[in-house]
């Protein structure tokens, strides 16, 4: 039954989604929750993956694991030497990196700067484990811009959706036409999703020196 169940998951994904699942490992954080990432950029043999701040908290030992076509939804390998390099509490970030070494990985780019939806609603996509034993790719309804005021955080933008992310979707990417990234789950209120939005994940990377990992054009 368990087989059955994978091949008809792997059969549901089309060829060309397979770039954008395999860019999402399930992130692991021993003693603490697991959560989504997504690899934004690749430098010199290091990879980068953005995820959401509450899913690694203060923890530093993170273990990724990474699936493909023929192995979905098992992972096909595990990364477990990965740094912590950048922590944004507000609004809700974290950048890891990690050594390549022999591996390859697809690459989810961030869109770049102000190339995000002005109209809304309007449809995106969003990936993150969630339940599942891997990654799965879901449609769902952008509805706007929020300025959130959390008790204890500093305000910040976020992206409102129709469908709240399942608990383990945490940390992974809302993409819109184009799948480039312009979100990261970062929490579930009112029954609706909230993201964080592209230009707090922008001005955070370039606030940390991370900004050639934005897209020019």
């Amino acid at each position: 039954m368990l087989l059955a169940a994978a091949l008809i998951m792997a059969a549901t994904i089309a060829d060309g989604q397979w770039p954008a699942i395999t860019a999402c490992p399930k992130v692991m954080v021993p003693g603490s929750a697991n959560g989504t990432g997504v690899v934004i950029g690749t430098k010199d043999g290091v990879a980068y993956v953005l995820t959401a701040g509450h899913v690694i908290g203060n923890f530093d030992a993170v273990i990724l694991a990474f699936t493909s076509p023929s192995t979905y939804p098992k992972p096909v390998w595990y990364v477990d030497k990965v740094k912590v390099v950048g922590r944004w509490p507000d609004p809700d970030l974290a950048l890891l990196s990690f050594n390549l070494g022999k591996e390859r990985v697809s690459v989810l780019p961030l869109a770049p700067a102000w190339e995000h939806p002005k109209r809304f609603p309007v449809e995106v996509r969003s990936i993150g484990v969630g339940r599942n034993p891997a990654t799965t790719l879901r449609s769902d309804k952008l509805l706007g811009k929020e300025f959130v005021v959390r008790e204890g955080k500093q305000p910040a933008f976020f992206w409102r959706t129709e469908t709240p992310p399942d608990p383990g979707r945490s940390g992974g990417p809302l993409l819109d036409s184009r799948s480039r990234v312009i979100g990261v789950a970062a929490a579930t209120a009112g029954g609706k999703g909230y993201y964080a939005h592209h230009d707090e994940l922008l001005a955070a990377l370039k606030q940390a020196n991370y900004g050639w990992l934005i897209a020019e054009k």
